[in-house]
């Protein structure tokens, strides 16, 4: 005998459901993204009262990173196996559960275990928010949702560090964690309620232990590399072992998921022409993203001799483009495809790139804001069509797996846009503590940045023309 059909099952197929299925999973997703640079304004607050050094502190923000992006993956597999729903439940669960032992934490060592528990339950979110929302709106209708889901993402990131100052200034710094706790229990009643429930038909076999370990282990290891490198010194003893520990532990891993039979992550999935290059260009977009991030900062204070507030209020245009222009790029993605419109992207993010490389020391607000805007109008209109293109580029099946690398690249990016950036700045061979000196470096590595902005605009090109089929195969191989 059948079980009675669900209430939701029965309003799954209406517009309004869907759009109700997406607030619910996005508010989960807002959340991580607020909690991912909310700690960064109460780091003066912990020195203080932990009585803690930098190098100890960080560990608060880093761990929460790297745990994040080891797992990832492995939590795609497992939703791949499993109801997501379920799953999806679970991980708001540990997120706001995580949230309540960081806000009781009484040392360092107990926020950091506590921040590592916290992005246990972050990783699961990120990685079936865009499988959910790719099950629940049909091919050709994705690209607006899928671009919505980009724009709550960058406006998390925003609000973070003002809504962390607001409430430190407030109640404390243990309040940045108690206001996730009534998000996410709106979030688990509402998933309860409104998410249909997702399985795979797949047969589920025995699950990749070692392929996890190992992946986990290599990749840690080399988002340590290239965070800590700079600190450590590139070729020092401690950076060559970590490196060398990554290279070994990736190396084991390539070699055991071709031969599992059900591997982690299945790499014939990179066979496919549309699935590679979307995840490279993917990756050179949130790199691109890292230059304007790290050094104009830096440029406008060494160099343009600007305010700390106008700093703040100048880097914002990049957001605020992306949060405009992510549903846009969506929506062209379901009208006319997702080719053209990841193309004009990266192009129009590579000329934002190229204004910022022609600021010199007589550059006004208004250049840098009109090259802030470029840059974030590009990137908007590449990201989601971009992800679309990857998500449709596999079976549905596997959406969860697709969608947790997807925020794999986007966080393994950004870790190793700021050490591109930064061995740029250092091989420019000028001297960084002089106006000119900076003023050429930092010129030398948006011209880089440009170079990187150039090459994923011709893979993105190859989608477009009738031959693009043997070259992004080529490519694949």
């Amino acid at each position: 005998m059948r079980n009675p059909i669900s209430w939701a099952e029965r309003q799954s197929a209406k517009s309004w459901y869907r759009w109700s299925v997406f607030a619910t999973v996005v508010s989960g997703t807002f959340m991580v993204n607020v909690d991912s640079s909310i700690m960064n304004v109460a780091l003066p607050v912990l020195e203080r009262e932990f009585h803690v050094g930098p190098q100890l502190l960080q560990w608060v923000i880093s761990v929460y990173l790297l745990v994040i992006t080891g797992i990832l993956p492995i939590v795609g597999n497992v939703s791949d196996r499993l109801n997501r729903k379920n799953i999806f439940i679970s991980g708001v669960a540990i997120f706001t559960a995580g949230s309540v032992l960081c806000a009781f934490s009484l040392s360092i060592g107990q926020l950091i275990l506590f921040r590592a528990l916290q992005s246990i339950g972050g990783a699961i979110i990120m990685g079936n928010v865009m499988s959910i929302v790719a099950y629940i709106f049909p091919a050709g209708q994705r690209g607006r949702p899928l671009g919505l889901v980009g724009s709550v993402v960058a406006a998390g990131t925003i609000v973070g560090p003002s809504l962390g100052g607001m409430l430190i200034a407030l109640f404390g710094w243990r309040s940045i964690f108690w206001v996730n706790v009534p998000i996410g229990l709106l979030s688990v009643i509402a998933s309860i309620f409104v998410l249909v429930d997702i399985c795979s038909d797949r047969q589920t076999r025995k699950f990749d232990v070692l392929g996890a370990f190992l992946f986990f282990i290599g990749i840690v290891s080399l988002m340590l590399f290239l965070s800590e490198g700079q600190t450590w010194g590139w070729g020092s003893y401690t950076s060559l072992s970590v490196f060398a520990m990554s290279a070994i532990a990736l190396g084991l891993f390539i070699w055991q998921e071709l031969r599992s039979p059900d591997p982690v992550i299945e790499l014939s999935l990179f066979r496919s022409g549309t699935f590679s290059i979307g995840n490279i260009v993917g990756y050179l977009s949130y790199v691109m993203m890292m230059f304007p991030g790290f050094v104009l900062p830096l440029y406008m204070h060494h160099v343009l001799r600007i305010s700390t507030a106008h700093i703040g209020l100048l880097l914002t245009p990049q957001a605020i483009g992306m949060i405009v222009f992510s549903p846009l790029g969506g929506y062209l993605a379901d009208r006319f495809g997702t080719n053209w419109p990841t193309a004009l992207g990266m192009l129009v993010g590579t000329v934002g790139l190229w204004m910022m490389a022609r600021l010199d020391p007589s550059s006004s607000y208004f250049d840098i804001v009109a090259a802030m805007s470029v840059f974030g109008l590009g990137m908007g209109l590449f990201t989601s069509p971009n992800n679309v293109a990857v998500l449709e580029s596999v079976p549905i099946e596997k959406s969860g797996l697709t969608g947790s690398l997807i925020a794999t690249v986007r966080n393994f990016g950004r870790v190793s846009g700021v050490a591109v950036t930064v061995l740029f700045l250092q091989i420019s061979g000028n001297n960084l503590q002089t106006v000119t000196g900076f003023s050429k470096a930092s010129a030398y590595t948006f011209w880089g940045a440009v170079a990187l902005g150039a090459l994923g605009t011709v893979l993105t090109l190859t989608r477009v023309f009738p031959g693009h089929k043997k070259v992004v195969n080529q490519v694949s191989k």
